[in-house]
């Protein structure tokens, strides 16, 4: 017996893999409220999970990397590899009571891989980014005697993952699973304060600069019941405990003047703090689902997280956060997967719904989120292929109290590829 492996494949895909880390680093939202906490928190974005309304935690499927719960790799085929990359783009408007400002931007979104070590035991490998930051904002006041004040506040950057996981199964029901992810990247945010009407005045601005790079863990569970009509019930849960991410900031703070000529004149360094380390909380998380399917027919299901969100701490400093939680639910139908001359018969229909209170609450005011979710999973031809096509249309905050609200249209484009790397020769 021999086990051969499609090694030229498997070369293509780790090249597709590291050669894409670079692009993590880019712009990837254009959003005020990302200029708090760890920014927009963006870790359930790959074409099926936000097609069906961020569905994930009791989820089991061999044909998608499913990596919102670890414990979910044990449905991954014994002789197969699964393979799914994608890219994302956003179209926000932002509103307030004075103005509407439209903007858009595309990233790369997610690369996942998923295999089996054992018939027992399953493990994946991904990489998706966990945090955006990304806002320009000005502010124009009058003050007596100073004239016209402008305050400008900017951030770019976000931290991204890179996880592996691995899940093992129990008996015929149980599954356990951990995803064992190291956090990466850098957020910078920089506040200025300028005197337009004046020459002479000192302008003020201030640089600081987050670089996270350290392990985070979460785990998992997933209860898989046979019942009655080849009908499953699929029970899930998570949960991440407090984690202390090493870090380190760079910070400076300096005067300068505005020539017309040469631009900024820097004069006087009131603060110039290089690599000073600490930690960056990032507090406990939990969560539960519950999904019914038929195996190829149909799946519906709802999620439940929450997370302690008033416990983080960034070098010993809290932010404006409070304790967020979500509610998702979803659903997915393929109406005749085995009938190969309707093509729109085998086409995967995706359908879900999330609500949730953010993590900000600002000027007294909870900033909520609401979502709507539709998707198509398009099998091509000839091959155990599929592209996979989602969009969200939603809405986070309120124009009250001067706030800015946020209404956007997501949309994620990958592939899926599954494949049979691992065949068994027989020789007589």
């Amino acid at each position: 017996m021999l086990i051969k492996l499609h090694s030229p494949r498997f070369l293509i895909f780790s090249i597709a893999l590291f050669s894409c880390l670079a692009t993590f680093g880019q712009i990837r939202i254009a959003s005020p409220y990302s200029r708090f906490g760890l920014g927009d928190l963006t870790d359930n974005n790959n074409a099926w999970n936000l097609s069906v309304g961020q569905l994930g935690i009791s989820l089991r499927s061999p044909y998608h990397v499913n990596f919102t719960n670890p414990a979910s790799y044990t449905a991954f085929d014994s002789l197969s590899f699964v393979f799914e990359g994608g890219f994302n783009g956003e179209f926000v408007t932002l509103s307030s009571n004075f103005q509407t400002v439209k903007r858009s931007y595309a990233s790369l979104g997610y690369i996942l891989f998923g295999m089996p070590v054992t018939k027992w035991w399953k493990t994946s490998l991904g990489l998706v980014p966990y945090s955006d930051v990304g806002y320009s904002v000005a502010n124009y006041e009058e003050y007596p005697g100073a004239g016209t004040v402008l305050r400008l506040y900017s951030g770019s950057g976000g931290i991204s993952r890179f996880y592996w996981g691995n899940a093992v199964q129990i008996g015929k029901n149980l599954s356990l699973g951990v995803n064992a992810s190291y956090l990466f990247g850098s957020m910078i945010r920089e506040s200025a304060i300028y005197f337009p009407d004046s020459l002479y005045m000192m302008n003020f601005k201030e640089d600081y600069s987050i670089t996270m790079n350290d392990i985070y863990f979460s785990f998992g569970a997933q209860y898989t019941a046979k019942l009655k009509n080849d009908l499953y019930l699929n029970i899930g849960a998570v949960f991440a405990p407090t984690s202390y991410m090493k870090a380190k900031t760079d910070i400076l703070a300096q005067t300068f003047l505005v020539s017309t000529s040469t631009g900024e004149i820097p004069k006087d360094t009131l603060v110039n703090a290089e690599a000073v380390k600490g930690d960056i909380v990032i507090p406990m998380m939990l969560g539960g689902g519950l999904s019914l399917q038929k195996q190829d027919k149909w799946m519906v299901g709802v999620d439940y997280r929450w997370q302690n969100w008033e416990k983080f701490r960034a070098f010993d400093l809290s932010d404006s956060l409070v304790n967020s939680w979500q509610v998702s639910a979803g659903g997915e139908i393929i109406p005749k997967n085995d009938n190969f001359t309707n093509y729109l018969a085998r086409v995967h229909y995706r359908l879900g719904f999330t609500y949730s209170k953010t993590y900000l609450r600002l000027r007294e005011t909870n900033l909520n989120e609401y979502g709507i979710s539709i998707g198509f999973g398009l099998p091509l031809r000839g091959v155990k292929t599929m592209l996979n096509i989602g969009g969200e249309f939603g809405a986070r905050g309120t124009i009250q109290k001067d706030l800015i609200r946020e209404s956007y249209f997501k949309i994620v484009v990958g592939f899926t590829i599954y494949d049979r790397w691992f065949i068994k020769r027989k020789y007589n």
